[in-house]
């Protein structure tokens, strides 16, 4: 049960949030888009008269600078220079798509029109590069019975690291360039060999993935400290010494 006190704390808390927002903030629809590749506006703009005038805007959240004018379903003008061969119209919702996006495109964009209808609608862009992939090493063993994986990635910026097994999330998301995931004994011997583990790098526009086994980074080690490969290498001699050993005992009774 909330308390009228909660509430009234909340509220404050969203009003205080979003005094510190401009209207054209408020009004904007946050897109996203990747470095390198083409975005085109979630905004469906109908077939209007041939003389129909179009403007796209870029800039700060008040600017009055267009970047193309599109007539007739066509862009008659592109003002700004740096995105000239970049700007193109979606054959399908007759929005603005840009080619090749980088990180400098990021910012407020705004479409109007002012003839038949009157449309007016502002987007926030945010670019970010595709996640990196990440790499798995043996961390710092923290015992002979644990076992200690090390995910990392390089440009760790907007990425968030965790890792899973079967879909299911072991270590909650970290802003880090590295998470490690700590396993027991039991949980990589026996029927839980098998067992395969995913590191996950994620941003809001991408995913990379890295799946391993841990006995492939942590041998697992005998009572007596011996790796098991080296006593299954061991116990695979015995029967070629012990049957060397009555052969030579046979001998010697004849």
């Amino acid at each position: 049960m909330i308390s009228s006190g909660k509430i009234v704390f909340f509220l404050g808390i969203s009003y205080v949030y979003a005094s510190f927002l401009s209207a054209a903030q408020l009004a904007a629809q946050q897109v996203k888009g990747i470095v390198g590749e083409s975005f085109t506006f979630p905004v469906v703009i109908p077939n209007l008269l041939p003389d129909t005038e179009i403007n796209w805007r870029y800039g700060t959240e008040d600017t009055d600078w267009p970047i193309a004018r599109i007539q007739n379903r066509k862009i008659v003008a592109v003002v700004d220079e740096r995105f000239k061969a970049r700007l193109q119209l979606d054959n399908v919702t007759n929005s603005l798509r840009i080619n090749n996006v980088q990180t400098a495109d990021s910012g407020f964009y705004q479409v109007e029109i002012y003839k038949e209808i009157y449309l007016k609608k502002i987007f926030i862009l945010s670019l970010y590069n595709v996640a990196p992939v990440p790499r798995v090493k043996k961390g710092s063993e923290r015992g002979e019975s644990d076992c200690v994986l090390l995910c990392s990635v390089e440009n760790w910026n907007n990425t968030s690291l965790s890792w899973q097994r079967n879909g299911t999330t072991l270590t909650q998301p970290t802003s880090r360039h590295s998470t490690q995931l700590d396993l027991s004994h039991h949980q990589i011997r026996g029927v839980n060999a098998t067992f395969r583990y995913t590191c996950v790098a994620s941003n809001p526009v991408s995913n990379q993935t890295i799946t391993v086994t841990p006995s492939d980074y942590c041998p697992l080690k005998d009572q007596g400290g011996h790796t098991c490969a080296h006593v299954l290498s061991h116990e695979a001699m015995q029967p070629t010494i012990r049957e060397a050993a009555t052969q030579k005992k046979i001998k010697l009774n004849f």
